[in-house]
């Protein structure tokens, strides 16, 4: 049976070598304070796509990204 101490140990590596991975990955850890309507639809998505935080997040700056273009490509209209 592993300590309490063996198992932060454990613990840390395995988030260090997750990281890592993402970072190669071409991914960045970015930190936000949001409003709590914000973590309501949040949360909504996720429970609705079944998919992470980091996945309905990243969703929803590439389509801001696309509705972006498109507008400009409008004219702004």
């Amino acid at each position: 049976m592993t300590t309490l101490k063996e198992r932060r140990k454990t613990d840390r590596e395995r988030q260090q070598r997750w990281r890592a991975n993402q970072t190669r990955q071409g991914k960045k850890q970015i930190s936000a304070m949001i409003s709590l309507k914000a973590q309501l639809i949040l949360s909504r998505e996720k429970r609705r796509t079944r998919t992470t935080t980091s996945e309905v997040i990243e969703r929803a700056i590439l389509e801001l990204a696309t509705t972006a273009r498109t507008d400009t490509s409008q004219g702004g209209q």
